[in-house]
C-alpha cells in the first residue's frame, strides 16, 4: 500500500506542523515589528515552512519509489519461480539454506510485513 503524504492543511493540523507554523509566524512578526525588515520576514516565514514541506514531500516520493521497486522485484521473483517450474517453494533467506516454506506462508509473511509497515 502506498504512503499517502500529508496535504498542507493536514500538515498544519499535526503537532509538528503547528509548531513549525508558530515558529514561522513568530519569525515573521519579529522581523517586521522589531527589525522592521519585511523581506527578512518573508524569507523566514515562507522559506522555513515551504522548505520543510518540500523536504517532507521529497522523502515521501523517495519512499514511494522504494515501495514500487520492491513490488517490481517481488513480481519478477514470482515470474522466475513460475518459469523454472520449481514447486519446492521459495528460498529461505534466513541463512539455513533450506526451502521448507510454502507459497501460502510466503503470502502470509509478505502481508504481515505490509501490515507492520503501515502501523
Amino acid at each position: 500500500m502506498a504512503h499517502d503524504p500529508l496535504s498542507p492543511s493536514e500538515a498544519l493540523r499535526s503537532p509538528v506542523g503547528a509548531a513549525v507554523a508558530g515558529v514561522a509566524v513568530l519569525g515573521f512578526v519579529y522581523s517586521v515589528v522589531i527589525v522592521a525588515q519585511l523581506v527578512l520576514g518573508a524569507i523566514v516565514g515562507v522559506g522555513l515552512t515551504v522548505g520543510l514541506y518540500l523536504t517532507y514531500r521529497s522523502l515521501a516520493v523517495l519512499d514511494s519509489l522504494a515501495d514500487a521497486a520492491q513490488r517490481i522485484a517481488a513480481v519478477r521473483e514470482r515470474e522466475v519461480e513460475e518459469r523454472s517450474g520449481s514447486s519446492s517453494g521459495p528460498v529461505s533467506r534466513s541463512g539455513s539454506g533450506s526451502s521448507s516454506g510454502s507459497d501460502s506462508t510466503t503470502i502470509r509473511d509478505s502481508s504481515e510485513r505490509v501490515a507492520e509497515r503501515d502501523r
